[in-house]
């Protein structure tokens, strides 16, 4: 086998505009840091078309969305689908990657450091015992074998990157895929629960896992997106409509988030239309 890189995958469909603003602004920061090994970039997206000009692979997912998100019963399921399918096929290191994220300088040495030491990546840490509604939920997984739902023992890391090792990870990928089908089957949603069975099968599974964070930047929150959705508008009229690697140059601090958020409550009580608009935009 030949010296092995790292293969990004981001998954964009749907109607949300917004998303390919998303992608465009994290590939670019991505793709502006140099490195030594191989850096695969792959887009599965229902609008391969869009994605022709940049410097990207596509795989069209048009006719498989149903599949994956069992008939849009839970479409964060596509994540996990998605990432065993480029497993399977891919012996570089798979990382998949949210839309709404950017890389800092550092990063690519991090990451590689932890996925050639044998670890997982994730985005961070976000707590203990996520789901408390399912306590005491127990099911076969095809490759971990009894899975029980312990409250003092669950764990959930935030999903925005996950960075694995086709040649030791699929059976994880697989389970979890298994857990969250098992979950929904019972009648139990929770907008986190792909990364909740991310995370709980990289624990029964005894897989060590490193955080990318502060390296990795994710703006998962609400406000967050709001702020960047307006900033990433004026970033792409500056660019002219044009792709082209460069650092992270929006400012994202939570002192801005913060400070976005205020003028976003107070807009609105003096008639801006653009603030009421900004209240209404749609989040899967």
């Amino acid at each position: 086998m030949g010296a092995r890189g790292l293969t990004f995958i981001y998954v964009e469909y749907g109607d949300l505009e917004r998303l390919y603003l998303e992608l465009v602004y994290s590939l670019s920061t991505l793709l502006h840091w140099k490195f030594h090994a191989l850096v695969d970039v792959v887009v599965y997206t229902d609008k391969p078309s869009r994605y022709r000009d940049l410097p990207i692979r596509t795989v069209d997912i048009t006719t498989r969305i149903s599949e994956f998100s069992r008939g849009g019963l839970y479409n964060h399921r596509i994540k996990p689908c998605v990432l065993l399918e480029e497993m399977k096929g891919n012996s570089n290191y798979c990382v998949m990657t949210d839309t709404d994220t950017f890389f800092r300088d550092g990063f690519f040495e991090k990451l590689w450091a932890f996925v050639n030491a044998g670890a997982v990546a994730l985005d961070r840490f976000h707590g203990r015992n996520p789901f408390p509604g399912i306590a005491g939920f127990s099911v076969n997984l095809p490759n971990a074998g009894l899975y029980h739902y312990d409250p003092k023992l669950s764990v959930e890391y935030n999903s925005g990157l996950t960075a694995v090792d086709p040649e030791k990870h699929v059976p994880v990928v697989e389970d979890a895929v298994a857990l969250l089908d098992a979950i929904l089957d019972q009648g139990s949603k929770l907008h986190t629960l792909e990364q909740i069975a991310m995370s709980e099968c990289l624990r029964v599974h005894k897989i060590s896992v490193a955080s990318m964070y502060p390296l990795f930047g994710h703006y998962y929150r609400v406000t967050g997106k709001r702020y960047m959705q307006r900033q990433l508008q004026s970033w792409w009229e500056k660019q002219g409509g044009i792709f082209s690697p460069q650092p992270p140059t929006i400012p994202y601090t939570r002192l801005r988030v913060k400070f976005y958020r205020l003028w976003t409550k107070i807009g609105p009580m003096l008639g801006n239309r653009d603030q009421q608009a900004e209240a209404k935009t749609r989040w899967r």
